[in-house]
């Protein structure tokens, strides 16, 4: 069966995307709004799904997205950035004086045209609107839609008056993916136009298990999913839709669900479509170039494309649950192993745990075990015991073990001679014949330092000395043997 994700990332290939998708949105550089600084958003998929802790600023992007486009012959209105952004007295500053985002859409001749709206200091005003591009843009936030009980308007307050003028059945791709999405059978779904006191309304029913009910009688999530699908379905072909957090209210499988209904969607109808998202379901039904992970650091937000549905809820999770479980023999290699990470790319270390399992023999029986399981594991052995990466086993840099590499490493001895006033060339003379576990131990004895402290003190200055290569081929790996 094909994979519609791998369709939908053929269509959004180069030589295709202007046929498909026009001038679609490919680069937003915010400065100065909120949170973001400095953000440099680069778009790899139709279908862009933001996800990270809250306070990152998933919503200005999407809220600035939707002042991309202009008005069109389908919407003749447009979004502006004071639609979001309000100034008031509470907010009197939600952007810099010099605040700027750049927007970069794609050209028939496969270039990026540039578009910068920016405030004007001495008016406080926005310029540049009149280059933006038409195009229809469906914002959709989370108080978007609201169960018609709690509107609380004529629909509701005279629910037993209305007078049905018109009925129809849906199109069978909105009955189709509902049912899918929400995991359940609808015999019918219609449409009403109804009317009450010179007063015009549309509400969907529905009849399920010989029972019929209207949007009055669904809960949140079964509202919304119907109100969405059916919003998609009618939106010209080629637009802009930008959701926060679709997945709100549905159930784990749902929310896979309507992630595989975006990419049908996409692909069908050729939109473009940009999301908030704090869920691992919705994730994973998308391509791998849909997941963007915003970070938030010292130097601003920071971007991270790319990642397994599995490793973005780690993340979000803030270590909770892990992304991948690596299995090291002993504590010195898994302090050798968390520094070597914390170099190169201290988000992924932060979605992995690192277990001590004991011998080789122990971690080969384990990995066998574990991922029999369905639990995503690697093993890092020690530099002597050699790798087969297919099955993801891997092994720390150098040919012996970590113990002895350490001992060995220029860097740690310069650092324990420095520290601690001790030459390790001399204490190592004095070893020969004692097991190499026990080496650290004779170490924290003279250097009267605990010995678990002791390793992470050497193991990061021997991380940080170890050739660039030779520390980045190891994480890639494990980063691509986390994906399997």
């Amino acid at each position: 069966m094909p994979d519609h994700r791998d369709a939908l990332q053929v269509m959004f290939a180069e030589p295709n995307r202007f046929p498909n998708f026009g001038d679609a949105l490919m680069r937003i550089h915010i400065q100065g709004f909120r949170c973001h600084s400095n953000t440099l958003i680069e778009v790899q998929s139709p279908i862009t799904a933001f996800c990270g802790l809250n306070g990152t600023g998933k919503s200005t992007i999407l809220q600035l997205s939707a002042a991309a486009y202009a008005k069109c012959t389908t919407r003749p209105w447009a979004y502006y950035i004071k639609d979001f952004l309000v100034v008031g007295t509470l907010d009197p500053k939600p952007f810099r004086d010099d605040a700027a985002v750049e927007y970069r859409y794609w050209q028939a001749d496969r270039s990026l045209r540039p578009l910068r709206l920016s405030r004007n200091a001495s008016t406080r005003r926005w310029q540049g609107y009149a280059r933006r591009p038409p195009r229809h843009v469906l914002f959709v936030g989370v108080g978007h839609y609201l169960p018609k009980v709690e509107q609380r308007d004529f629909l509701t307050r005279n629910a037993h008056r209305l007078t049905v003028s018109k009925q129809s059945a849906v199109g069978a791709h909105i009955r189709d993916w509902t049912c899918k999405v929400l995991g359940q059978h609808y015999s019918s779904v219609q449409s009403n136009t109804v009317k009450c006191f010179n007063r015009t309304g549309t509400v969907i029913s529905v009849e399920r298990a010989g029972v019929s009910y209207s949007e009055s009688h669904m809960g949140y999530g079964e509202g919304r999913t119907q109100y969405l699908i059916s919003a998609l379905e009618m939106l010209p072909e080629g637009s802009l839709i930008l959701i926060e957090e679709p997945e709100t209210s549905l159930h784990p499988s749902a929310q896979f669900e309507f992630g595989r209904y975006l990419v049908d969607v996409a692909r069908r109808r050729r939109h473009q479509a940009f999301m908030t998202t704090h869920s691992e379901f919705l994730l994973e039904a998308l391509p791998s170039q849909s997941r963007v992970y915003l970070s938030k650091t010292d130097s601003g937000i920071q971007t991270l494309l790319g990642l397994t549905a599995l490793q973005a809820k780690s993340l979000m999770a803030q270590g909770h649950v892990k992304a991948v479980h690596l299995l090291v023999e002993d504590t010195c290699a898994k302090a050798v192993l968390t520094e070597l990470l914390r170099r190169v790319d201290p988000e992924f270390l932060r979605s992995v745990g690192i277990c001590e399992a004991g011998s080789a023999e122990t971690i080969a029986a384990t990995i066998r075990s574990l991922r029999l399981t369905g639990l995503p594991v690697a093993a890092v052995r020690d530099g002597d015991k050699g790798d087969a990466p297919r099955d993801n086993v891997f092994k720390l840099p150098g040919t012996q073990a970590p113990e002895r590499e350490l001992f060995a490493s220029v860097a740690v001895k310069g650092y324990v001679a420095q520290t601690y006033g001790i030459n390790l060339d001399d204490l190592t003379a004095t070893l020969v014949g004692v097991d190499h576990h026990e080496w650290f131990a004779r170490l924290s004895e003279l250097a009267n330092q605990d010995e678990g402290a002791l390793i992470g003190e050497v193991a990061r200055v021997y991380a940080r000395n170890l050739p660039e290569l030779e520390v980045s081929t190891l994480v890639t790996l494990l980063k691509e043997g986390s994906r399997r």
